[in-house]
């Protein structure tokens, strides 16, 4: 265990605290922190006799001049699983330090510990990642993986779900977050982990076909989670396997994240019908059946959203321009608009048809029309 990387952060806790100036020495007497930049770099011999003692020295007047580089004050020993790491020093008057040197030395101690405390878990949460990505990846369970996963409590017997969550931020900081608000959440034989910049990757272990997970408790979960940090949360549910083959969950996850039901953002792929045939449909066929269909549209917004609104509702016109706030005859109007800019009838079924197709297409992508290479997902 070293503190070079948590120096800074323990001094600028402390300096908090009181207002004496404060260093940070290695075990080899160099300051490596301190309140006065200027002596960092610094031999400081007092703390090279407090690493050998294993005691908290006094740096009196007299003893200003016998060490090298010390100044009046406390050094004390900071210990990690009973090795010293390091030494804290306070200078000032020694009647002044004194009272408040062994707060300030096991208030450091407690932040090493509990920097450790996150780096372990930070590099067993690495660790199931790997698993997680190996598992996918070979789609087959080797010996070597089983130990792996072993080590780590990891169960892969028994039918698993695999369920993807994609946060509408792209920010490391709020996914770990929201990771560990979660992983309190979920069923204890449960996997989270982080997947890629905004996402969850979450491996559910079934005992019997009837542990499926349930919509309501992923809808008590979803409202939890944005309610705490106030975003919005997606979730796309894969079909059960085995842990063998669990790729395909997790590709029938990803699928069911990119289309869901009008009235909520989960999605469960064993609920997709017409969906299942689109998804397998090429890029480049969707980018050109958009141009094809709504492509005149894509500068008109008011009249994308009017079209939208009118398959949400079903093709009621009285829905329609209830929920557009405009009176019916200003609906009529726009369909029209629609049918000249298109060639595309929305009042007709077969018209409709092709319409419903493209909206779906746009709202599955996000494409710039006047590039027309850029074609990606929404949820990517």
């Amino acid at each position: 265990m070293n503190i070079y990387h948590l120096a800074d952060k323990i001094i600028n806790v402390i300096k908090g605290l009181i207002d004496e100036q404060i260093i940070i020495c290695d075990t080899n007497g160099i300051i490596i922190a301190s309140t006065n930049p200027n002596r960092i770099g610094d031999y400081h011999e007092g703390s090279t006799i407090v690493i050998k003692n294993k005691q908290q020295l006094m740096i009196t007047e007299s003893l200003t001049i016998d060490l090298q580089g010390v100044k009046t004050g406390i050094n004390l020993p900071l210990f990690f699983n009973k090795s010293v790491i390091g030494v804290i020093g306070i200078t000032g008057e020694i009647e002044k330090v004194k009272p408040f040197g062994e707060i300030v030395r096991k208030m450091t101690e407690l932040l090493i510990h509990e920097n450790n405390y996150y780096e372990q878990m930070e590099f067993e949460h690495r660790a199931v990642e790997n698993v997680m990505f190996d598992l996918l990846q070979s789609r087959k369970i080797t010996r070597p993986l089983l130990d792996r996963a072993e080590t780590l409590g990891m169960s892969l017997e028994g039918s698993k779900q695999v369920i993807i969550l994609v946060i509408n931020e792209i920010d490391s900081t709020l996914q770990k977050q929201i990771w560990h608000y979660l992983k309190d959440l979920i069923p204890e034989k449960d996997i989270l982990t982080r997947w890629g910049n905004n996402r969850l990757f979450w491996m559910h272990t079934l005992s019997s076909i009837k542990d499926q997970i349930k919509p309501d408790f992923l809808n008590t979960l979803q409202k939890a989670c944005e309610n705490h940090f106030s975003i919005d949360l997606n979730i796309g549910v894969g079909d059960t396997a085995s842990a063998s083959d669990l790729y395909r969950s997790y590709e029938e996850a990803l699928i069911a994240i990119n289309y869901f039901p009008d009235d909520t953002r989960i999605s469960f792929h064993t609920d997709l019908q017409l969906e299942l045939c689109l998804q397998d449909i090429s890029d480049d066929t969707k980018k050109e059946y958009i141009q094809r269909t709504i492509g005149t549209l894509i500068e008109h917004n008011q009249l994308l959203q009017t079209l939208h609104v009118f398959i949400e509702n079903e093709s009621s016109l009285q829905k329609t321009a209830e929920a557009l706030f405009i009176h019916i005859n200003t609906l009529h109007y726009r369909l029209s608009k629609i049918h000249q800019f298109t060639g595309l009838d929305p009042k007709r079924f077969k018209d409709l048809t092709n319409l419903y197709l493209a909206i779906t297409f746009l709202d599955e992508h996000t494409i710039d029309f006047k590039n027309p290479s850029s074609f990606s997902y929404k949820n990517t």
